[in-house]
């Protein structure tokens, strides 16, 4: 029973320890972070990269909606839908990549 005991006692101890430990570490990495994310260089390197991959994005936009004009209808409509549309937004605001329905296909209620 003691040995049950000191068991307890031990792991209990370790827990409240570890437990306060984790969090002061949780914390200095998070400040050191917060800091990186602040300096003037880093964020003009995140600036770039964003400017980079929205020109990358509406390339590929264009190139798509391009290929799928310049592509025969095969069940014989006339109009021009773009199969993927890059700009559609969610109510959240963030980019969804809505498709649009294949020509000739019914629009689903539950989409």
């Amino acid at each position: 029973m003691i040995r049950k005991l000191t068991l307890a006692a031990g792991f209990g101890a370790g827990y409240v320890l570890g437990a306060k430990a984790g969090t002061q570490r949780y914390e200095q990495i998070v400040a050191k972070a917060r800091e990186l994310a602040g300096m003037p260089a880093v964020q003009e390197v995140t600036g770039n990269i964003q400017q980079t991959a929205s020109s990358v994005a509406d390339k590929a936009k264009d190139t798509v909606n391009s290929t799928v004009s310049s592509a025969k209808p095969s069940t014989g409509s006339s109009t021009s839908t773009p199969v993927v549309d890059l700009t559609a937004t969610s109510a959240t605001g963030y980019e969804t990549g809505g498709v649009a329905p294949m020509a000739g296909a019914a629009a689903s209620d539950t989409a």
